[in-house]
């Protein structure tokens, strides 16, 4: 038995099929770029840098920026993320600002140090060895 099968009959339907994945593909896309409008402002976020020498001892300084002017609070936590001691709490200017710690206040161990302002927290490592 010979099937007969003409050109027509594999060509369209392999053509609609075609066509349907391509304009789902594209209202997927669509959908992705409309649901992306609402991404946060990254200008409203500081951005904190971890301290260049590991393990700290002395004064080290602590440095984050800003994009625009706010409160902001460094604290020391430790490992158990439990705040230890507030380092520092000010209105921060736009821009870069540091500040001092002095690690010979605490025993030698890893802690953290973390940013925190109205809308954030973020965290870096910090390890003492006096």
């Amino acid at each position: 038995m010979l099937l007969k099968i003409s050109f027509f009959s594999v060509a369209v339907p392999t053509l609609l099929v075609s066509i349907l994945v391509i304009l789902g593909y594209i209202a997927y896309k669509k959908l992705l770029s409309r649901m992306g409008k609402d991404e946060l402002d990254k200008a409203k976020y500081a951005k904190l840098y971890s301290i260049e020498r590991q393990p700290a001892n002395g004064h080290v300084e602590l440095f984050y920026e800003l994009e625009e002017d706010k409160e902001a609070e460094v604290v020391l936590l430790n490992m158990k993320m439990e705040t230890l001691l507030s380092i520092d709490k000010r209105a921060a200017k736009k821009g870069g600002n540091k500040v001092m710690f002095d690690t010979t206040s605490v025993e030698n161990g890893r802690y953290f140090f973390e940013l925190q302002t109205d809308n954030q927290k973020s965290a870096k490592t910090l390890i003492v060895k006096n």
